[in-house]
């Protein structure tokens, strides 16, 4: 579990990734991520942490993704500024503990890739998507982080979260090839964006599941 804390504190940062109403030509592919001013997602979070020997950790909360404003890097290009609220709720059995935090992120549409950058001068990005979305295509997402590839599993996915039951999803996930039971999914959908996210990690001492799951979304 030594990527859980990593992981939770720039997991929400992915999930700020929508869809939009272009459908047609080259472009059909970029209607997994809608960037529009006052475009929001709301999810909902449930999940565990079980470890040998102790109780189990059982975790709620939610997380409000909201584009904020569209600013440019210093180099020129367009970035959609996007927000973070996260919520996070850890319950044991002798007590309860609340963390929170707001978060920015920036993203870019490049020719190929949609990718998204912690602040306006930075050079470093991470590759969030590919473009087109194709089956079985795969990337290293982060330079700093080699071992990790990001895969489409697959474009025809259909996943129920409270928001509703969407298909034709994409699902992406994140393998480590130094934790091979360590996953992260992202299930993207044509016309509202990420539905679901999920982290999976598992090791000798214990698993962190953790599941966002969609409860409302406004797309403009």
């Amino acid at each position: 579990m030594r990527k859980f804390i990593a992981m939770f504190t720039v997991v929400s940062l992915l999930i700020v990734f929508g869809c939009g109403d272009d459908s047609t030509g080259p472009s059909e592919n970029s209607d997994y991520l809608p960037m529009a001013v006052g475009n929001q997602w709301n999810y909902s979070l449930s999940g565990y942490i079980s470890e040998a020997g102790a109780d189990t950790t059982f975790i709620s909360g939610s997380n409000i993704s909201k584009v904020l404003e569209v600013t440019t890097h210093q180099e020129g290009f367009q970035l959609y500024a996007i927000q973070d609220s996260v919520t996070t709720i850890f319950n044991t059995p002798d007590t309860t503990f609340t963390f929170t935090d707001t978060m920015m992120v920036y993203a870019h549409k490049a020719d190929t890739e949609w990718r998204f950058y912690d602040d306006t001068t930075s050079t470093d990005y991470e590759i969030l998507m590919k473009l087109p979305v194709t089956l079985g295509d795969g990337w290293i997402p982060n330079a700093d982080e080699p071992t990790i590839m990001r895969t489409v599993l697959s474009v025809s996915e259909t996943v129920t979260v409270p928001a509703g039951t969407y298909t034709d999803c994409a699902n992406l996930r994140d393998s480590d090839s130094q934790e091979p039971d360590y996953d992260f999914d992202l299930y993207f959908s044509r016309g509202t964006g990420v539905v679901r996210y999920i982290i999976n990690d598992t090791d000798s001492t214990g698993t962190v599941y953790m599941s966002y799951d969609l409860t409302s979304s406004i797309i403009n």
